[in-house]
């Protein structure tokens, strides 16, 4: 089962990591003008965008169990196409 770390807002961005048991540890972002549109973020403060995270969960949790690709270490942003899927 995929679990989500908790975020951390850095500038205007939601950073937080995916794990899963054979597949390890993903970083991800998740820009502020995307937590609004496709997480209900009413702005892009902290509060804000920690809220939206915890809040749309699932939805990240939904948008980042396909990305199966092999991964090397960069930290991977999320758009609005992610979440449509």
């Amino acid at each position: 089962m995929l679990k989500l770390t908790h975020p951390v807002v850095r500038g205007e961005s939601l950073w937080f990591a995916a794990y899963e048991f054979g597949w390890g540890f993903r970083a991800f972002e998740i820009r502020g003008d995307i937590a609004q549109a496709e997480l209900g973020a009413a702005d892009t403060s902290p509060r804000q965008l920690t809220l939206a995270f915890e809040l749309g969960r699932q939805r990240i949790a939904k948008a980042v169990t396909p990305m199966t690709f092999e991964y090397q270490g960069e930290r991977i942003p999320l758009y609005a196409t992610h979440f449509s899927a």
